[in-house]
């Protein structure tokens, strides 16, 4: 339960830092946030007489932190992760002394049990953290009385066991790297299902399966894994950091690396390339072998030895989550960034090698079987029970539009990482919008959301899976994009991505099909940006794939304005809704969705969210709801077409 709350904090953490910097463009006085994360060191201040204090206090501050973050906006996540993440600090370094140690007990199994419950709340919110909700504070209440019971024991020390302990050591460290090295695969990979199938494309559902049966299989067995040799853990490790820096680097693109370079396009990945993350979900008990061995080893005399070998820890997997997010906003943090462009891997293969130098230093321990690892096992087993279940209750099954020349309702919606305007976390909000859009198709811009700095959320998932839509997510969460997709309810064809020119984020763009009444229609969601030169190459790869069809729809975030060249070379060949139904760009909001603006006009002549259509299609209506209400910073912009 420690250890899911850790995740969960971290996640809001360090999503909530970068939601801030996102919407300025350039990080500012929420990385003061970072500093929270040094409160540990009160540790070193605090007699041993009162440390059992501390230790109360900080689980205290846990499941208080833990149990209030979904009320705040993002200033209040960064201030209560903070606190929460080194609340978890503190408890560590007590649980890795002597006076502490039944405290470590389990804790492979304790760290898949936490992943496994982390995927249940995953599955059934569709990629978002269902306790993360407003509306789960009476859930989270009782998860936190849970969290005092199960831990009420390790409150108070075992002062017979002092003399176990020891002054740090070299081993001490390497050992403690090596755990926040798996705290990392847990946080990166493990906790949120969606994430590997949204770097791969492989199947949300078999992949969830597979990971779920091998971290109950491994609680079930805990006893018999804990008796492995070392060679053997040796090897499953290669093996496991092999496959997972293999299949990341494979599935990275292309890309353009000129004005002049042709598109370059990606189709959705054939089964063979998917192999490893099927093989890594099977593969992952090793991190939690990982977790246990580390914790059951290192044994320090007292909680204020482990302070500065912990701290080390954390600084290690900051330092490697900010890596990771340099590798795609690689155009906005000036050299280091350029150095990480398209390196999704280095982060993964950095963690990976800090796992190996453990495995030789540390011991295996022999626990014999009891009751207590029964109830892990039946809890691990329920456990991914829920998760395989949630996977089949949550998949989409979208009803296919009833036939007819009936108009079409598309939209474009720049989500802004799930964002409102300020800045705080509004997929709900979102959700609601769109339902009240009740659209045929959707285009999304700002959907890579499946990393840490969106919060290992699959935006894409979330809208398709609550909508019951058909998803098609474009470029993977590997590539370094803004993100684009499409979501239809109508079947989606001959889906692919073309990659065009780029000196800031990457340019990508998402294309599918769909076929009305025998009426075949490319749909395409952008998102260009960067200097004239990548708006150019991104604006002749557009106009060559949509020539290619009689009936195609353009839509997306193409930060230009209708004074701007680049307007000019798509307009040549299709045409703005907005303009076909306001030629001076200044028009009326809708009667309902916009109500709040009944009776005033938009002056809409300044804007960048644009929906093209060829000649083919009648606008019957256009449409810009813009922010606040909108729900991100961006205006919606929806339109309703008929073929002609």
């Amino acid at each position: 339960m420690i250890l899911l709350f850790f995740l969960q904090l971290l996640t809001a953490f360090i999503e909530n830092i970068y939601r801030l910097s996102l919407i300025k463009l350039s990080p500012g006085k929420e990385l003061f946030g970072m500093a929270l994360l040094l409160l540990p060191v009160v540790l070193l201040v605090v007699k041993e007489r009162h440390e059992k204090h501390l230790l109360r206090g900080a689980f205290m501050a846990l499941v208080f932190t833990r149990l209030v973050c979904p009320v705040p906006g993002a200033h209040g996540q960064i201030i209560l992760g903070g606190v929460g993440v080194s609340a978890f600090l503190l408890i560590l370094c007590f649980a890795l002394s002597s006076p502490y140690r039944f405290a470590r007990q389990n804790a492979g199994p304790a760290a898949a049990l936490a992943v496994l419950a982390s995927m249940v709340l995953r599955v059934l919110g569709s990629s978002c953290d269902i306790s993360m909700e407003k509306t789960a504070m009476p859930y989270l209440g009782a998860l936190a009385l849970a969290a005092l019971l199960l831990s009420r024991n390790m409150l108070d020390p075992e002062d017979t066991q002092r003399n176990i302990g020891r002054p740090p050591s070299w081993k001490d460290i390497v050992a403690i790297l090596g755990l926040f090295a798996q705290f990392a695969f847990l946080y990166w990979v493990f906790s949120s299902p969606g994430v590997p199938p949204a770097w791969s494309g492989c199947s949300y559902g078999l992949y969830t399966v597979l990971l779920a049966g091998s971290l109950a299989v491994f609680v079930v067995g805990a006893v018999v894994f804990s008796n492995l040799s070392m060679k053997t853990l040796f090897g499953w490790n290669l093996l496991f950091v092999v496959l997972l820096v293999a299949g990341i680097r494979w599935h990275a693109p292309s890309l353009p690396l000129s004005p002049s370079s042709p598109a370059f396009f990606v189709f959705p990945p054939a089964w063979p390339t998917q192999l490893p993350f099927y093989a890594l979900a099977c593969l992952a008990p090793i991190a939690m072998l990982g977790v246990g061995r580390a914790m059951e080893q290192v044994r320090f005399e007292r909680p204020r030895d482990a302070v500065f070998p912990v701290m080390l820890g954390m600084g290690l997997l900051i330092a490697l989550t900010m890596a990771l997010i340099f590798t795609y906003v690689w155009g906005y943090v000036g050299a280091m960034g350029h150095v990480m462009r398209n390196r999704f891997y280095v982060p993964f293969l950095a963690a990976g090698l800090l796992t190996f130098p453990a495995w030789f230093i540390l011991q295996p321990q022999k626990p014999s079987a009891n009751g207590r690892h029964v109830l892990l096992g039946g809890l691990a087993v329920a456990l991914a029970g829920l998760s395989m279940a949630g996977v089949y209750l949550q998949t989409p099954r979208p009803a296919f539009p009833e036939p007819g020349n009936r108009p079409l309702t598309v939209v474009t919606y720049n989500m802004q990482q799930g964002s409102e305007e300020k800045g705080d976390h509004n997929y709900r909000e979102q959700l609601d919008l769109l339902r009240k859009l009740d659209a045929d198709i959707i285009a999304l811009q700002e959907n890579d959301t499946a990393r840490p700095s969106g919060g290992n959320t699959d935006a894409t998932r979330y809208f398709a899976e609550q909508l019951g839509y058909y998803a098609y997510y474009g470029p993977n969460a590997i590539s370094g994009t803004y993100g684009t997709a499409i979501l239809s309810r109508f079947p989606i064809e001959n889906p692919r991505t073309f990659f065009t020119y780029s000196d800031a984020d990457e340019n990508a763009t998402a294309v599918a099909e769909i076929e009305i009444h025998g009426r075949r229609i490319a749909i395409f969601s952008n998102h260009p940006a960067g200097s004239p030169e990548t708006r150019v190459a991104h604006a002749k790869a557009l106009m060559d794939e949509a020539e290619k069809y009689p009936l195609a729809i353009a839509m997306g975030d193409f930060n230009f304005r209708q004074d701007d060249p680049w307007y000019g070379a798509v307009t040549a060949k299709l045409e703005d809704s907005w303009l076909s139904r306001y030629p001076d760009g200044i028009g009326k909001p809708h009667p309902t969705i916009a109500a709040a603006h009944a009776g005033e006009t938009l002056d809409m002549r300044e804007r960048i969210d644009h929906i093209f259509v060829s000649p083919g299609f009648e606008v019957i209506e256009s449409h810009y709801l813009p922010p606040p209400e909108s729900e991100t910073d961006h205006p919606i912009h929806w339109a309703v077409l008929r073929v002609k």
